[in-house]
């Protein structure tokens, strides 16, 4: 099978960063800023795609970015990963990311990156060490249990039809995005994966990861469909409460986050992530029986959602109550 090089998984790259906005602009008719960027610290740059709410908008701040840039020498945060012998070695990393942080409470926030590495002497094309990386996951204020289990057997079946391992990249997301400091998930999860680089010929493994970036499409429409429904003031101040356990996820514990700044990235692009609104209360605890505590007590623990289609809702939700 014909190898894939770095130059093609760029422009695919880029041909998912503009499906992605065609989507959102066409479910949202909301429209991007576009920023055109050039990396100071080697070769490359990206372009930023932000949505900045005004008050009708859908979208209360968004992101579709793409970057391809290149180094002499590996960010710290790529270290660790990497063999000594390699430690002063070139790089160069292509990637999408997408952040959706809507307006509405009823609407979940949605993360999905896909990403590709390589290190070695770049100069003479001696790639020595390649992978790619990725995943998506959903953060909701309020969900709805059939959505979230939807979503979890919709990115099974993407999954498994590449003949990838869903259950193993489902618990390193549940491992991943996990607030160690509030011992609690950022979210209901989804899949992450990472240093991906064998099992299959490379072709196939970019076709898996073509497949995760381009999935938001699937697996967040039913999700955008509800953004007229109604929603209360108590509502949006939980929503704002929640979103600052998502800043503090991005800013104490993403190695995206940290790779981005350690080499120099474009800030404002790295820190698009980052929700417009977000609130901080002191010692809050939602009352015991209600939505937010359900939220806490049960759809931010782990669950093996697939296997939960046929369940009680409210038996579950009594259970992890008790």
């Amino acid at each position: 099978m014909e190898n894939v090089g770095f130059d093609e998984i760029k422009e695919g790259m880029m041909s998912i960063q503009d499906q992605l906005c065609a989507y959102l602009v066409g479910a949202t008719k909301q429209q991007f800023l576009e920023d055109v960027w050039t990396y100071e610290k080697g070769e490359g740059g990206g372009r930023t795609r932000v949505w900045e709410e005004v008050e009708s908008d859908v979208l209360e701040k968004g992101g579709v970015n793409f970057s391809s840039i290149s180094g002499p020498e590996l960010p710290q945060a790529a270290l660790a990963s990497m063999p000594a012998s390699l430690s002063k070695s070139e790089f160069r990393t292509t990637g999408v990311s997408v952040v959706i942080h809507p307006h509405s409470p009823i609407v979940p926030t949605i993360h999905l990156n896909v990403r590709y590495f390589e290190a070695g002497d770049l100069k003479n094309n001696d790639v020595q060490v390649w992978w790619f990386g990725g995943g998506i996951d959903l953060t909701p204020t309020y969900p709805q249990f059939s959505q979230v289990v939807q979503f979890h057997q919709t990115l099974k079946g993407i999954v498994e039809k590449h003949d990838q391992d869903y259950g193993k990249y489902k618990r390193q997301c549940d491992e991943y995005f996990y607030l160690a400091h509030r011992k609690e998930c950022r979210g209901i999860g989804g899949i992450f994966f990472d240093h991906l680089n064998s099992g299959q010929p490379k072709r196939q493994l970019w076709e898996f990861v073509q497949s995760v970036g381009l999935s938001l499409i699937q697996l967040y429409d039913p999700f955008l469909k509800r953004q007229s429904e109604p929603y209360s003031e108590q509502q949006r101040q939980f929503q704002l409460w929640r979103r600052g356990r998502y800043v503090e996820f991005n800013l104490l514990w993403d190695r995206g986050t940290k790779f981005g700044i350690q080499s120099n990235g474009r800030t404002e692009s790295i820190l698009m992530s980052l929700p417009k609104t977000a609130t901080w209360k002191y010692s809050h605890t939602p009352e015991k029986g209600s939505a937010e505590a359900n939220l806490i007590n049960f759809y931010l623990k782990p669950q093996d959602w697939v296997n939960l289609k046929d369940q009680d809702e409210d038996q579950l939700l009594q259970k992890a109550n008790q």
